[in-house]
């Protein structure tokens, strides 16, 4: 514990300056993490631990009802760190995994631990920390901390600083990177929207993690488990109900709370207007969406509805 608030003493007593030396970096465990899905050879009870183990890697219960509370500082906050890690994943053109995975380290932060009100530079800090983590675990090449810092920031950090910060979100994380998202099942879900069980198309994994991306941005998404999220999300970009065969599935009964989907209307999708990963998806948000409605729970159908809003706005190309 004495060790914990030594390490946030210094980070609070850091200068903000810029430095030119090399990043060392932190090292960190690259152990392969399931973002992207897993083989046919592998088997169901994988998945199943999967979804056992996949509120573990969730922000505290209470997490969403503070946003939703009206907590300035936190929506704020979230919103201005959320804005500027979208925009240094467009810049460096990381996937959107590396997008998800960021924003799965800051949620789960800032549940379980209470920044000092007043120091913006602090969640600037917590911002970059979260990206630089998540890049070293997804991406092949990542920039040294002082080029990961795109845009016009109010504070530049030096490398030492950030390396601060990444040991804190680690500590507080208990050391948990290997997060399980809806990028985890996207794979599973797909082949089981297809009647062969036959592996998904890039084009249709690509516009699948395009919405799962998208679904970061909006707080009510944090109410559904990311096997809830990946499974409306399958069902949505496959774009017509299929047949599918979930008899021997683990997931049996939460696909079938999906599966009714069978309705489409228009609506306005209430997202801000703001650019997109043009870079690597080439798509941007409409307003103007198509939305499926759901006979099943109200919960579900406010989740159905919210991906597929997402993923017929996401498909207008710019």
């Amino acid at each position: 514990m004495a060790e914990t608030e030594n390490l946030e003493l210094s980070l609070l007593c850091t200068e903000t300056n810029v430095d030119d030396d090399e990043d060392k970096g932190m090292i960190v465990d690259k152990t392969p993490i399931p973002q992207m899905g897993f083989s046919q050879s592998e088997s169901e009870e994988f998945i199943r631990e999967l979804v056992e183990k996949e509120k573990q890697h969730l922000p505290s219960d209470d997490y969403i009802k503070r946003l939703r509370s009206g907590d300035l500082d936190l929506n704020v906050g979230r919103r201005e760190a959320l804005n500027w890690i979208w925009k240094a994943c467009e810049e460096h053109q990381f996937g959107p995994l590396c997008f998800c995975l960021s924003m799965n380290y800051l949620d789960r932060f800032l549940s379980v631990h209470d920044l000092p009100s007043g120091k913006g530079w602090i969640l600037q800090l917590l911002a970059v920390a979260c990206l630089s983590l998540a890049a070293k675990i997804e991406e092949t090449e990542v920039p040294m901390l002082i080029d990961l810092q795109v845009g016009d920031p109010q504070f530049v950090f030096e490398a030492k600083s950030v390396q601060r910060m990444e040991l804190l979100v680690l500590n507080r994380l208990k050391w948990r990177l290997r997060a399980i998202t809806p990028c985890s099942y996207i794979r599973y879900f797909l082949r089981k929207m297809n009647k062969c069980d036959q592996e998904p198309s890039n084009t249709l994994i690509s516009r699948s993690l395009q919405v799962i991306a998208s679904t970061t941005k909006g707080i009510d998404f944090m109410e559904f488990r990311p096997s809830e999220v990946a499974a409306a999300v399958a069902l949505s970009v496959s774009g017509e109900l299929h047949t599918v065969h979930f008899d021997n599935s683990p997931l049996f009964s939460l696909l079938q709370k999906v599966k009714t989907i069978h309705q489409t209307h228009e609506s306005i999708f209430l997202i801000p207007n703001t650019h997109t990963y043009k870079a690597a998806f080439g798509s941007s948000i409409s307003r103007k969406c198509q939305l499926w409605r759901c006979l099943n729970s109200l919960k579900m159908t406010h989740l159905c509805v919210y991906v597929c809003a997402l993923t017929y706005s996401l498909h207008t190309h710019v």
